[in-house]
């Protein structure tokens, strides 16, 4: 009798213990959870596709948008797609802009935020062949240069030209097209640092590059944004989708050879792998910057004051725009 209670009680004991561990395995987790019902969600690039994305074809491609309960679509900015303008209208949950177009927009009454930082740095630089010798921007005196009006290039642009009083500059509109620049059209033109540099370089063009920061103006560049409505009302899926932002990018900066593969496959354009690969080893630093890959994403109120600083003395912004209402930590991840 007491051995059959003893079996008995060891079987009960083997069926609970194989109970909690199926439970455990099958118990549905926080992302479990947010699959049943995945939130359809669209983000407007900034830009055409290009390797300087590759962390969020790389979230997309590892399910990691999924598991945060999130359907998304990654849709190309562009001059004829503003993210600013389409966030804003509601065509876009969320979208990628420039720190400065996002104080510029608010001090218009359009109700944009940002909420998390990509660029901590400013990529923009302008750049020249290497062989005309245009080494600071007192040497733009005299010079034809490629001008991106109504962007945040054009603010550091007109803000070097100011603080060194450049003049006799023979202004032609950028045209988004390398061609200009290749055939000598222009003398100087604007770029990014890990992109249109990357790719005139690889020609085996040498180049002669100025960075705004080096002569102290360095505004924080590409933020995530999304609207105040959606901020407010929508706060658990703002927290979801940043964290997801910061994974997908962090993924793919530990794991850049299947990210840069996630882009060139899911974007079905002319971008190969070997020119991407390059570009966002070039882009790294400027999401890693200011406190390395714990801190990606997270803005800083200091840094805002300083790009609106910038903005005040060289793009005519209203000094009282109310910069602690125009980002939200809210999708810092714990």
């Amino acid at each position: 009798m007491k051995k059959r209670l003893i079996v008995a009680i060891v079987a009960l004991i083997v069926v609970a213990v194989g109970l909690a561990v199926y439970l455990g395995r099958t118990k549905p987790t926080l992302e479990d959870n947010r699959q049943k019902g995945l939130a359809k969600v669209s983000v407007r690039m900034k830009w055409f596709f290009a390797g300087t994305m590759t962390g969020w074809f790389a979230g997309k491609e590892e399910g990691i948008f999924e598991r945060y309960g999130i359907d998304l679509t990654i849709t190309p900015g562009g001059p004829d797609n503003s993210s600013v303008k389409l966030v804003a209208a509601g065509t876009d949950l969320f979208g990628v802009a420039g720190a400065d177009e996002v104080l510029l927009a608010r001090e218009k009454g359009v109700p944009v935020v940002a909420i998390g930082v990509l660029f901590k740095e400013s990529p923009i630089c302008f750049i020249s062949k290497k062989f005309k010798d245009i080494t600071t921007p007192t040497k733009w005196a005299g010079k034809t240069v490629e001008v991106s009006y109504g962007s945040n290039a054009e603010v550091q642009y007109r803000a070097l030209i100011a603080k060194y009083g450049v003049k006799d500059i023979k202004e032609v509109p950028y045209t988004f097209n390398l061609a200009p620049f290749i055939e000598d059209n222009v003398d100087v033109s604007v770029a990014y640092r890990m992109d249109q540099v990357v790719t005139l370089e690889r020609k085996g063009i040498e180049l002669s590059i100025i960075t705004a920061k080096e002569y102290g103006i360095n505004p924080y560049g590409d933020v995530v944004i999304t609207t105040e409505t959606t901020l407010r009302n929508r706060a658990d899926l703002v927290k979801a989708f940043m964290a997801a932002v910061v994974e997908s990018h962090r993924l793919a900066i530990q794991n850049p050879t299947p990210a840069v593969h996630a882009l060139v496959s899911r974007t079905g354009g002319s971008l190969t792998a070997e020119n991407e690969s390059q570009v966002w080893r070039e882009t790294i630093p400027f999401l890693t910057a200011d406190g390395g890959m714990d801190a990606i994403g997270h803005m800083t109120l200091v840094r805002w004051k300083e790009t609106s600083s910038i903005l005040v003395d060289y793009a005519n912004l209203n000094p009282a725009t109310d910069v602690t209402k125009a980002f939200s930590n809210i999708g810092d991840v714990e």
